[in-house]
């Protein structure tokens, strides 16, 4: 775990050991990604082209047409360009519309589906390319449990997910991302819900995790330490504790 902001170069060269290694000993030929106009997109696209170079490195811009926005399109296709990643566009809302015609309408289940979706178009194109499905969820999402189900969580590689979202803020500027990208508030549903759920910003959110999960502080001395109540304190931890089962491989039955 990256428990201080001062060596990123070191937790840089990390990432891309894990990348190179993980491509050796599947014996596959490259990675595939979702290229999203996140910050989070783009610095695992930067760190994946550093570790194989641009040639075993493919994007996909992975749009739901009906509500994308274009700032996050332009944003993707900007990342793309500056490191000269080959790059493939596919809408998913027919897909999604199919998938509803049948379906009962609800937003969160519907952005899951959309999730998963997307990990099926990847998981389908590295059996054509044969390549690894790269995942670019952040220890934050990780631990509200925005992993997306048999989406995010099924992805082959977790380059970043042991860093918080700041501390990928801070990487993408080591990289020389766009800092308009890099500043980019998450768009993703589980965020706002856990802020409207906590009363609480996203970042309060984070040294909460931070200071109790990294360096062991009690209850008291984070709320002490942030400024919220203990009460606030023990609401993020319920939500970490209720979330644990995105974040659970799927279990096996042992038979005696």
């Amino acid at each position: 775990m990256l428990r201080t902001d001062s060596n990123l170069s070191e937790a840089k060269r990390s990432i891309i050991s894990f990348i190179r290694e993980n491509v050796e000993e599947s014996e596959t030929d490259g990675l595939l990604l979702e290229l999203d106009g996140s910050v989070n997109s783009a610095v695992t696209a930067h760190v994946c082209v550093e570790a194989l170079g641009t040639r075993r490195v493919t994007a996909f811009i992975m749009p739901d047409l009906r509500v994308a926005g274009s700032d996050d399109l332009e944003d993707a296709r900007t990342v793309a360009g500056e490191i000269c990643l080959d790059t493939r566009y596919f809408d998913i809302a027919p897909i999604h519309k199919t998938f509803m015609k049948n379906l009962e309408g609800n937003r969160p289940a519907e952005e899951n589906l959309d999730a998963r979706i997307r990990t099926s178009f990847l998981c389908y194109q590295a059996d054509l390319l044969n390549g690894l499905v790269v995942s670019s969820i952040d220890r934050s999402e990780y631990l509200l449990g925005n992993i997306g189900k048999h989406g995010d969580n099924s992805a082959d590689i977790l380059p970043i997910a042991d860093m918080y979202k700041d501390q990928v803020r801070k990487l993408g500027e080591v990289l020389g991302i766009n800092r308009r990208i890099v500043a980019k508030r998450s768009k993703k549903l589980t965020i706002r819900q856990a802020e409207r759920m906590f009363n609480l910003d996203y970042d309060v959110v984070d040294e909460i995790f931070k200071l109790r999960l990294d360096l062991g502080v009690d209850t008291q001395g984070v709320a002490m330490r942030l400024g919220v109540s203990s009460a606030e304190v023990e609401a993020v931890f319920s939500h970490y504790e209720s979330s644990s089962h995105n974040r659970l491989l799927p279990k096996l039955c042992s038979l005696p």
